[in-house]
């Protein structure tokens, strides 16, 4: 069925490019009607106009960043099908075509992310804000040659603007009056002297956030954030150019865009909670606590979307620095470019992770990383009948990660536990589970991809990529004081215990605790570190991958390309940063490593040229055969459960513009995505899903033949741009474009009682300014219809485990916002 399918969409491709051909040969000239500017990418590290980039690719301008407010990666969402980015709890998933790696910090991503021809090598980097962008590119599919570090999905290319041979420079602002949210971005740019150019932008946001937090009495994610850069050019000779970027910035958030709803009443058979739902239940516990704390605000219900939450406060403190210096040398060979970069990324973290306005946990989280990475490429002239682009690459990394779940003497677990083990509670209170993982990385990589013109109308590109990759992990996990300091006494050896019976958490306390010949202590820390596993645990891999890649294109005439390419990807394995115990694995150590990304991508496609300059429309489908797609997911407790799956994922991508008239432009593109997994057996149920796999630390859960979290069956966007001189010299403008999704699981255990509904989301742009472009202003609408749609899910941690109460938590997006915008240009 799977082939039959792809054979149709295929056979539609090519069908649509031929008719697409014979009505431009009987078209007549052009005459004089309007025409759609080129579109210039650099997607295959040369200039190209997008119509001869033979990949399915997505292009986002700067204007349109700008006028429709997009001020980060995830705002792409509903311009780009086939895209998605999420803000989860404790990470971030980007995805492309289905196919993304899961929450884990030792993870890196299944879609690459380029900024400036530096790979961004951190999920959470991808959070950091749009400043100065000249355009992004969106390139579906693997980009195993030209890109090669973990671009098994597909890869992000954001290119900066560069400094200007003549004087410039813009100040705008947004304002946002009913979440009081501002951003300002001002830039200038120009000449030094006649060798010399340089250009300064920055910007500054903040925020009050749309979700009200009942507990503190404030508006939810609160944000603030600024960046800055500097780029210098020197053209050293008429043949040698030198570009140095500095840049700086910073991005913090108080509190989530996260709800609690869809609660249940208590299946346990313990009376004392059956019957309650899970908030109820923590009201009630609340009693029994030590301070006596009222832990849930009962005017508030958690039931339905209502925009508000309780929670006792989270924050997200993140800085970020980069550094690239990149010559280009002409040369009669071609263009070699030295591209070297430096990136720096941490972050702080408190996670208020039991995600209510009870006093259950929370988690600190702590990242640093450190990346060094230098490409030389050399770029040959075209023209001839063979041109080529040859390289080298290196990067160097130094990763390191390091969380507590602290469990606070006010914690209402200290009565819970109590109820079972008298006492238990009590010396659990103000302790913490601390983790400490990292991990240095070596790569080392040749590529070289070379075009072949047989013809004057077909081409054949053939590329591969040889990458070794060096890596060395270690993970540890003890329990401590909450202050850092060693327990003592009766604590020291109980509170271990409670943390591997309770939570499955193994931790470096249990092996001295059975070493102490303690009457049942000892034998109970031996049975937990035979079926949790032991800490430390650490790894080595020394692994060598190919990945080769074919791509044959056709000009039916000047205004229609063919093409079909073949490609393999890869992305290394690694080390768990998140595990707990060994989980379904022999040991420890067989649970800290994963391994490689496997892909092998299938795509026919076709660029086209309509109505003598007037249109283009662009398709594409594709299969793609994932081994090993490297998957983690909460397990409703306090840990992660990670490991590799099996997928493949198939679809069709289309996207086109079409110049109505001088003042009437359309724009619109489509997905259509299958994604089905074909091995994954042991994957996370969600509570009360029927368990198909029992062993002594988890239970799992048969995904195979079942589709991804947020992957939904098709994806549409559609925008009309209008503009026209009202008066002399004052221009009116207006934009309307509209998303549609058909919905998707939120949920990565495909919980059904988390599950978006298909929705339509309407922005409406209005603007008035000179003809020349040199002051604007403006009104936005997003989200017109005030849609509520669910970013992210997933079970609401130790709700159902500990007290058999079903609970959700998820992530909700922004409803409707009307912005005030000015631009100036000088």
């Amino acid at each position: 069925m799977t082939r039959m399918k792809l054979l149709a969409a295929t056979a539609s491709v090519c069908a649509l490019a031929a008719g697409a051909a014979f009505a431009q040969d009987g078209q007549a000239a052009n005459d004089g009607s309007a025409t759609l500017d080129e579109i210039v990418v650099t997607a295959q590290k040369r200039e190209q106009t997008l119509q001869d980039v033979p990949i399915s690719v997505a292009v986002v301008s700067a204007e349109v960043l700008q006028e429709q407010g997009v001020q980060k990666l995830q705002d792409l969402q509903s311009k780009v099908p086939n895209f998605s980015m999420t803000e989860t709890g404790i990470g971030t998933n980007i995805a492309i075509r289905g196919i993304f790696s899961g929450v884990n910090q030792g993870f890196e991503q299944s879609v690459g992310m380029y900024v400036d021809g530096i790979h961004y090598g951190r999920a959470q980097q991808t959070r950091s804000p749009f400043l100065d962008v000249q355009r992004v590119e969106v390139l579906r599919g693997p980009q195993s040659i030209l890109f090669g570090k973990n671009a098994i999905a597909g890869a992000m290319n954001i290119v900066s603007a560069e400094p200007s041979y003549n004087p410039t420079g813009s100040l705008s602002v947004a304002y946002d009056p009913e979440h009081d949210d501002t951003e300002t971005v001002g830039m200038v740019s120009g000449p030094l002297n006649e060798r010399m150019r340089v250009r300064l932008a920055g910007r500054y946001h903040q925020g009050d956030g749309y979700i009200r937090n009942a507990t503190l009495d404030r508006d939810e994610p609160k944000r603030e954030d600024w960046n800055f850069r500097g780029t210098a050019a020197f053209d050293v000779t008429d043949d040698l150019e030198l570009t140095f970027k500095a840049e700086r910035g910073s991005f913090d958030v108080a509190g989530r865009n996260m709800e609690i709803f869809g609660e249940s009443p208590s299946t346990s058979t313990n009376p004392l909670f059956a019957g309650k739902t899970y908030d109820q239940i923590l009201t009630f516990i609340g009693a029994m606590s030590p301070t006596d704390l009222v832990v849930v605000d009962p005017s508030v219900s958690n039931i339905t979307k209502d925009g508000v939450r309780s929670s006792n406060g989270d924050y997200s403190k993140n800085d970020t620095q980069n550094y690239v210096l990149t010559a280009n040398w002409d040369t009669k060979l071609g263009k070699f470019t030295s591209i070297t970069g430096r990136s720096k990324f941490q972050y702080d973290e408190l996670c208020d992770c039991d995600f209510t306005g009870a006093v259950v946990f929370n988690a600190g989280l702590q990242e640093k990383y450190d990346q060094f990475s230098q490409e030389l490429r050399l770029v040959s002239p075209t023209g001839g009948a063979f041109d080529y682009i040859v390289g080298a690459f290196y990067q160097s990394s130094d990763h390191d990660y390091v969380d507590q779940i602290n469990v606070p003497l006010e914690s209402v677990l200290v009565p819970v536990i109590n109820l079972s083990n008298p006492g238990a509670g009590t010396l659990l209170g103000g302790t913490r589970a601390y983790r400490e993982a990292g991990v240095e990385t070596k790569v080392y990589s040749a590529f070289a991809q070379g075009t072949w013109h047989a013809t004057d109308d077909l081409r054949v590109t053939v590329g591969g990529r040889v990458t070794r990759e060096e890596k060395s992990g270690e993970r540890t996990l003890s329990i401590q004081k909450l202050d850092g300091s060693a327990l003592s006494g009766t604590q020291a050896i109980v509170a271990p215990i409670v943390y591997a019976n309770a939570f499955k958490v193994s931790s470096t306390n249990l092996t001295s605790i059975a070493a102490m010949g303690v009457p049942t202590y000892s034998a109970q820390a031996s049975f937990f570190l035979s079926t949790l596993g032991t800490h430390p645990v650490a790894g080595d891999i020394d692994a060598t991958t190919f990945n080769p890649s074919v791509n044959v294109q056709y000009d039916v005439n000047d205004d229609v390309m063919l093409y079909a390419s073949w490609t393999k990807g890869s992305k290394s394995g690694g080390f768990d940063f998140r595990g707990n115990n060994r989980g379904f694995y022999g040991t420890m150590a067989d649970a800290f490593e994963f391994a490689d990304e496997k892909a092998t991508t299938y795509e026919t496609g076709a660029k086209m040229r309509l109505l003598n300059g007037r249109a283009e429309l662009n398709t594409a489908v594709y299969y793609t055969d994932m081994k090993d797609l490297q998957v983690s997911v909460f397990d409703g407790v306090l840990g992660f459960v990670v490991g590799n799956a099996d997928a493949r994922t198939y679809g069709l991508e289309a996207d086109g513009r079409f110049a109505i008239t001088d003042n009437l432009t359309a724009r619109g593109s489509i997905s259509l995505t299958d994604f089905q997994f074909t091995d994954h057996k042991m994957g996370q149920c969600y509570p009360g899903q029927t368990v198909d796999v029992i062993n002594p630390v988890t239970q799992q859960c048969d995904y195979t033949g079942k589709t991804n979290q947020l992957v939904a069956d098709w994806q549409g966007a559609f925008a009309l741009d209008y503009e026209r001189e009202i008066m002399a010299g004052l221009e009116f403008r207006s934009s309307v474009d509209i998303a549609a999704n058909a919905g998707y699981y939120a949920a990565a255990t495909l919980d059904p009682a988390q599950v978006q509904d298909p929705y339509l989301m309407t922005n409406l742009r209005l603007a008035v300014g000179d003809t020349g472009g040199r002051w604007e202003v403006a009104v936005l609408g997003k989200n017109l219809s005030d849609e509520q749609v669910l970013q992210f899910g997933g079970a609401t941690p130790l709700a159902y485990n500990t007290f058999k109460a079903n609970s959700h938590y998820n992530l909700v997006g922004q409803g409707r916002t009307v912005t005030l915008q000015a631009r100036v240009k000088f």
